[in-house]
């Protein structure tokens, strides 16, 4: 057993796997059986493993855990499989071996381990009884299979979820449990909804696309449109990462993170302004057009905003205190152009608004009739927007009060 568990001091491929604070532990127990450790450290040992194990997402299966980190892990194969590095016959060959490794690290089970410690601690054997279970059962590692995904969803956090966040740190950060909303949520708007479908799925297919402006008032469903296309496309593996303002500055970096990914990614903009002079509002129009280094082919932006300009003009920009003032607004301007397609999200009319009142009544087996409908009309009145978000949150009020 000592001369396999030396082999994962060679491990350079999967190194990042070997270097994991569970499997190192797993394999630091390895070798304290091997080399007759204290019982008492031994046990502290295993026990240090099984609380991690059981702490992460996988919970008692080591097959599983170990899986993730080999199918995720960023490395010479996954980074490099757009490129003839994967055609580099010694790689591959360390790359077998190493996954054979990992194959025979599995085969320490639970049962085993059991069996090793009795022989090793003869006179501890009803503590080895209870030692915590986990599980380890699988199939071997494949090297096709393994580049097979690798191409296919790529490495690291992007090939494990399918929401992201970007901040001003220049951090990708998952976003674990996202909006489950889908198109047949989402009420009228027909022609809006399926222009950005068809749009999001040529760029799929690796057809043209254009990035998406969408713009309208408050609760029209803008964002939802966009977050929609998660669920819409969830076979094509599209990935949606949010940029808030701050951090347009660091969109070319961002680009520098995805570009080589086999991937694709909507950048998604949500709800933006500027004042005059800030440093965002260039960011963002290089990114759109006008940078040195090109746009990633596997990335769109679609932004949401309330004004069609994005900037909050002043009437000092529009009366001419500038003396530039029409090349101010041009610039102004200039930015909204860049997006191929825009789509208006206008208010609606009395008839519009019961209408998505009645159907989101429907998905919720609410009969409608004459009363309802005046409560509805009431609900706005106060509210004083007839939009979709109202509609469902008369719905949503409805059957708070009668506890449906």
């Amino acid at each position: 057993m000592g001369c396999k568990l030396s082999s994962f001091l060679l491990v350079s491929i999967f190194k990042n796997v070997i270097d994991d604070k569970i499997i190192s532990k797993f394999i630091l127990f390895l070798k304290s059986i091997n080399v007759n450790e204290n019982f008492d450290t031994l046990a502290k040992i295993y026990s240090e493993f099984i609380y991690m194990l059981y702490s992460s997402d996988f919970g008692s299966n080591l097959y599983n855990y170990l899986y993730h980190l080999i199918y995720t892990d960023e490395n010479i194969l996954s980074t490099g499989c757009s490129d003839c590095i994967i055609e580099n016959e010694q790689i591959l060959q360390t790359a077998r071996y190493e996954l054979s490794l990992f194959d025979e690290l599995l085969n320490f089970d639970y049962e085993k381990i059991k069996q090793l410690c009795y022989e090793k601690y003869p006179t501890m054997k009803d503590i080895i009884d209870h030692f915590p279970k986990f599980y380890s059962n699988g199939n071997s590692f494949d090297l096709d299979n393994l580049l097979d995904s690798y191409l296919k969803n790529g490495y690291g956090i992007f090939s494990c979820y399918s929401a992201f966040k970007y901040n001003e740190n220049k951090e990708v950060i998952p976003v674990k449990y996202i909006d489950p909303i889908t198109f047949s949520d989402l009420k009228n708007y027909d022609y809006q909804q399926r222009v950005i479908k068809q749009n999001t799925k040529a760029f799929l297919e690796g057809k043209n696309a254009n990035n998406i402006l969408l713009y309208g008032d408050r609760g029209c469903g803008k964002s939802s449109t966009v977050k929609a296309l998660i669920n819409e496309f969830s076979d094509y593996n599209l990935k949606i990462i949010q940029v808030y303002k701050e951090s347009f500055i660091y969109l070319s970096e961002l680009f520098e993170k995805i570009r080589n990914l086999p991937i694709k990614f909507i950048i998604f903009a949500d709800d933006i302004s500027f004042n005059e002079d800030d440093k965002n509002f260039s960011s963002i129009k290089a990114v759109l057009e006008g940078a040195l280094s090109d746009k990633p082919k596997n990335a769109l932006i679609y932004a949401t905003t309330n004004r069609i300009h994005f900037v909050k003009e002043s009437f000092s920009s529009r009366e001419g205190n500038e003396v530039h003032c029409n090349d101010t607004i041009d610039e102004i301007v200039s930015l909204s152009d860049r997006f191929g397609i825009l789509l208006t999200f206008s208010l609606l009319n009395r008839n519009e608004y019961i209408d998505i009142v009645k159907q989101i009544a429907s998905d919720c087996c609410i009969n409608m009739n004459d009363e309802l409908i005046k409560k509805a009309e009431m609900f706005a009145a106060l509210k004083g927007i007839r939009t979709p978000r109202t509609a469902r949150q008369f719905i949503n009020d409805y059957l708070a009060e009668t506890n449906c």
